[in-house]
């Protein structure tokens, strides 16, 4: 039987030993020494010169000194009586660090930290492990952070994400199946950009808001306006209901195409149409204003149905049917006939109704026409010869 305990080689008694208590003081230091183990420090290389009573060090490999060049790296040297005193560790032997605070693990090769520091953890799993590049690690169908009532705090909560310059990346990343599929944050720049992807690897920018001016830019790097839209395919915007053929339309204000339109876009470089006005000029009614590709002639108003023929044509559908005729400059009301001269009605025209004692200045130019309801020998149309109201039937001034 060997006379040291097999974990920490502690002495024993032995048969009619004489001086027992020197064996049992030898090992009474040595459990002294180890249990609840704290050392200096397990990177001081140099020896101390004046070492107090109980203090031991984890040896480093480059350890020096007339003691310590003697005892095996990692080995714990305690100084014991006088002299330091060689401990070999064993495995699952613990020791707090003094100089640098935290616990190390000895696994029967090496020294090792292990996360029982409350500042200095290298990582943490929750029902799962961490590594070195996901250094806290939580598998959870949720997870709450929540504002601070404990301490208490403030009341708010804030969630920080720190880079170290504009140049690096602070986002978020939301995966499927552990591939990438949307990712918002500040990605390269300090602009807030959200980003999409199909497959995990390529990801498409939709949207960025610039830090300074606060505009938004959709599908563009930058924004000039508040609202910026971009993006090659079908830029813009589009409202339709499901499984209907109509819908509002906002797009690329480029030549020949719809700034805001009912339908697909149109031609005339029109900015606002609300119809579906194609290129055959065949289409139902619309409210269209539009510049012309006459340059010379500015911007046009237009209220239209067209009729199939190559010039567009200015129409009001409704109760009150009017015609405006764009080459002639003629003007029907009442049908969608073409109109003959420049006002052709269709059905009864109703003037102003002036009394004798109210008539309007007859001097506002020649050819007014107005109702006299009180004129001498009764009712009567009159007109205007630009000096005199005339009655229309024998030419007399009213009176």
């Amino acid at each position: 039987m060997s006379n040291l305990s097999p974990r920490h080689a502690l002495p024993y008694l032995s048969p009619s030993q004489a001086q027992k208590h020197l064996t049992v003081n030898e090992s009474l230091q040595l459990v002294d020494a180890l249990l609840q183990c704290a050392v200096v420090s397990a990177t001081q290389e140099v020896e101390p010169t004046d070492p107090q009573d109980g203090e031991t060090w984890i040896l480093p490999a480059g350890r020096s000194g007339p003691s310590w060049d003697f005892i095996a790296p990692g080995h714990i040297a305690a100084w014991l009586d006088g002299q330091f005193t060689p401990i070999a560790p064993v495995p699952g032997f613990l020791a707090y660090v003094v100089d640098t605070g935290v616990f190390l693990l000895f696994n029967g090769a090496d020294w090792s930290a292990i996360p029982l520091s409350a500042d200095h953890v290298p990582s943490f799993g929750v029902n799962t492990a961490a590594d070195t590049t996901n250094r806290l690690a939580v598998k959870a169908d949720a997870e709450l952070l929540s504002h601070d009532d404990v301490t208490p705090g403030s009341g708010d909560a804030r969630k920080i994400i720190n880079k170290i310059d504009a140049a690096h990346t602070a986002a978020l990343v939301f995966q499927s199946g552990f591939s990438g599929r949307a990712e918002i944050g500040l990605m390269g720049d300090n602009q807030l950009a959200f980003k999409v992807s199909g497959d995990g690897g390529t990801f498409t920018e939709v949207l960025r808001a610039d830090t300074v001016t606060g505009h938004l830019a959709m599908q563009r790097a930058s924004a000039d306006r508040t609202l910026h839209l971009g993006g090659a395919n079908n830029p813009g915007i589009r409202l339709q209901e499901d499984g209907s053929d109509g819908y509002g339309e906002l797009v690329n204000a480029s030549a020949s195409q719809t700034l805001l339109s009912h339908v697909s876009p149109p031609g005339e470089d029109a900015l606002i149409d609300l119809a579906p006005i194609p290129s055959d000029n065949t289409s139902s009614a619309a409210f269209r204003f539009f510049r012309s590709t006459n340059t010379s002639h500015g911007c046009y108003l237009t209220i239209h149905a067209g009729d199939g023929t190559a010039a567009f044509n200015h129409q009001l559908s409704g109760k009150w049917d009017s015609y405006l005729h764009a080459t002639s400059g003629n003007m029907r009301i009442g049908s969608s006939t073409p109109p003959v001269c420049k006002l052709d009605v269709d059905g009864p025209v109703r003037v102003g109704n002036y009394t004798v004692a109210a008539l309007p200045a007859a001097s506002a130019g020649a050819g007014q026409i107005i109702y006299v309801p009180d004129a001498t020998g009764g009712a009567v149309l009159a007109f205007s010869d630009g000096a005199n109201w005339r009655r229309s039937t024998d030419r007399a001034v009213v009176t």
